[in-house]
C-alpha cells in the first residue's frame, strides 16, 4: 500500500540521515522493505494506468455525451459546459506518495476520469444534481457537497459525485480492461465557483495553512464577493421571472404605466392588435409567420427614437397607423432590396415577428403634420442607428425613402 507506509519509511529516512543518530539496524531493514514495496506498488499502478488510458478517455467521451443528452433533454437546466478531463500521470504519480492516503489499486482513484458541469446559477446546480442521482450510478459513500462549508472554511464551492464507470444496465458492454470497480467524478458548480477554483489552482493556495496571513485574508475577501454576486443573479433571475408573470395582468390594467423593454416587448407581440397586422404583413409579401422576433433590441431602440415607449403608446400606434403601415410593405422592401439587397425572409419563406412595430417607428415619422423636409428629418433619425457616425448617409436614405413612399411619405398627416 501507498501512503502511510511510504509515510514510516521517510520517517526512518531521516533517522538515519541525522548524523549524531544511529538507527538500529531492524528500523533500517523496515525502511528499505517499504521503500521496495512503495515505489513498485506506486510503478504497477502507473504501468496500470499507462495500458488503461484509451479506453478510460473512450469511456469518458461516452459518459460526457450521455451527460450532455441528459441535460438537452431537461431544457429547464442551461449548462454553460459540460467537459472532461483525464488524470495526467504525473498528477497521479504524486497523488499516490501523499502520506494522507493509501491507494491499493489504479481504481481506488475516483477521479482519474472527470467530468464538470458548469452552470449560471446557483439553483441550476441543484437541479443538475437531482439529474445525476435519478439516472447515474452514484457512490454516495464518496460524494460530497462541498457548497456547504463551515462559515471559516477556505477554498472553492462545488457538488461532488463519484460514479460506477459502468452503468446500472450496461456493465456487461464495457471493455473486459474496464472492471465494474472503476469510478468517475463529476463536479458541478456555477460560473463564478468556476473561475474561483481556476484561480486558486493557478495560484497554488488550496487550504487556510498553506497561505499567509494577509493572502488568506484578500482571498476569503474575494470568496465572500463571488458568494454574493452568485446569489444575486440568482435573485435578478427570480425578480425577472416574477415580472413576466405579473406583466400581462399589468399590461391588460395600465399598458401606460409599462414601459418598452425585452421582456414587455415579448408581451406587447402576442396583443392582438399586433399579432394580427403581422400576419397581415406576412400575407402581403406571400410569406408566413415565424417565431424569431426581428432584432429586439434594434427594434426596441427604433421605437425609443420615434417616441413610442410603453407598451400603450405601441399598441396605440399600430391601431391608428394599421393602414398605412399596410401602404408600406411592399414600397420599403423594393427600396430595401435595391439599396441593400435586404429581404425580409432572408432566404426563407417566413419573416419574424415585430415588423408591425418596426413600420409603426416609420409611420410616426411621415405621418406627423408637417412638411416633407420635417419628415426627413425624423426618418434621419431613425438612419442614424445604422450610420452614427455618417449623417450625410442617414440623410440621403431618409430621402430617398420618402421618395420611395411617394404620395403615402409626402402628404400623409396624421
Amino acid at each position: 500500500m501507498i501512503g502511510p507506509s511510504l509515510a514510516v519509511a521517510r520517517h526512518f529516512g531521516q533517522v538515519y540521515d541525522r548524523p549524531a543518530a544511529r538507527a538500529p539496524l531492524a528500523a533500517l531493514c523496515v525502511y528499505a522493505a517499504l521503500r521496495h514495496t512503495a515505489g513498485a506498488m506506486q510503478e504497477t499502478i502507473l504501468k496500470e494506468y499507462d495500458a488503461q488510458l484509451d479506453c478510460m478517455r473512450a469511456r469518458g467521451e461516452a459518459l460526457r455525451s450521455e451527460l450532455i443528452s441528459l441535460l438537452r433533454d431537461h431544457d429547464s437546466v442551461k449548462a454553460h459546459s459540460v467537459t472532461l478531463r483525464l488524470k495526467e500521470r504525473s498528477s497521479l504519480a504524486h497523488k499516490l506518495v501523499r502520506p494522507d492516503r493509501t491507494y491499493e489499486s489504479l481504481w481506488s482513484v475516483t477521479d482519474l476520469v472527470g467530468l464538470r458541469v458548469i452552470v449560471y446559477f446557483e439553483e441550476d446546480v441543484d437541479h443538475v444534481g437531482r439529474l445525476i442521482e435519478a439516472h447515474l450510478p452514484v457512490d454516495f459513500a464518496h460524494s460530497i457537497d462541498k457548497r456547504h462549508r463551515e462559515a471559516s472554511s477556505f477554498g472553492y464551492r462545488s457538488l461532488h459525485y463519484v460514479c460506477a464507470m459502468a452503468a446500472r444496465d450496461d456493465a456487461a458492454t464495457l471493455a473486459p480492461e474496464m472492471p465494474a470497480e472503476a469510478r468517475f467524478e463529476v463536479q458541478v458548480r456555477t460560473v463564478l465557483e468556476h473561475a474561483w477554483a481556476e484561480i486558486e489552482h493557478d495560484l497554488g493556495y488550496k487550504s487556510a495553512s498553506a497561505a499567509p496571513a494577509h493572502v488568506k485574508r484578500r482571498l476569503s475577501r474575494i470568496a465572500g464577493l463571488l458568494e454574493l454576486a452568485d446569489q444575486e443573479f440568482g435573485a435578478i433571475r427570480d425578480d425577472l421571472r416574477e415580472y413576466a408573470r405579473v406583466l400581462p395582468e399589468r399590461i391588460a390594467s395600465n399598458g401606460r404605466s409599462v414601459p418598452l423593454d425585452r421582456v414587455s416587448l415579448g408581451v406587447l407581440l402576442d396583443c392582438d392588435e399586433v399579432r394580427a397586422l403581422d400576419d397581415d404583413i406576412a400575407r402581403l409579401l406571400g410569406a408566413t409567420l415565424g417565431e424569431s422576433t426581428f432584432f429586439p433590441d434594434y427594434l426596441l431602440k427604433m421605437l425609443a427614437t420615434s417616441g413610442i415607449r410603453s407598451v400603450t403608446d405601441a399598441r396605440d400606434g399600430v391601431t391608428r397607423h394599421a393602414s398605412v403601415i399596410a401602404a408600406m410593405v411592399k414600397p420599403y422592401f423594393a427600396f430595401a432590396w435595391q439599396a441593400w439587397r435586404l429581404s425580409p425572409t432572408r432566404g426563407g419563406d417566413s419573416i419574424d415577428r415585430g415588423y408591425s412595430l418596426y413600420f409603426l417607428a416609420y409611420a410616426e415619422a411621415i405621418c406627423a403634420p408637417s412638411l416633407g423636409v420635417g419628415k426627413v428629418e425624423r426618418l434621419t433619425q431613425l438612419y442614424l442607428l445604422d450610420y452614427p457616425n455618417d449623417e450625410r448617409a442617414a440623410q440621403r436614405f431618409a430621402s430617398e425613402l420618402i421618395v420611395a413612399f411617394g404620395d403615402l411619405g409626402l402628404s400623409r398627416a396624421g
